[in-house]
């Protein structure tokens, strides 16, 4: 048996045996939210690494990260003056 859902004006909850005819963006804004929501408890869950790290890791993933900067700039860059 599914499990119907009941609305209300600030968007979709679960409920009892009712038929949801929220608008579209209603729908939309409820989705959104449960998103961040979920979003939210993956960051708090890993907001701190569970592996240590030396110094020399640290310093490889910085390096990693400037060099993938560095790429996106250039083809940023790269599109621009194609573009133009």
């Amino acid at each position: 048996m599914s499990e119907n859902k009941i609305c209300d004006d600030k968007g979709v909850i679960n409920m009892t045996e009712s038929v949801c005819d929220t608008s579209q963006k209603g729908r939309i804004k409820h989705l959104v939210k449960e998103w961040r929501r979920k979003i939210g408890e993956i960051n708090q869950k890993y907001s701190e690494p569970r592996l240590k790290m030396t110094p020399l890791v640290r310093f490889s993933l910085l390096a990693l990260r400037i060099y993938l900067i560095v790429l996106v700039i250039i083809l940023v860059y790269k599109f621009y003056t194609l573009v133009r």
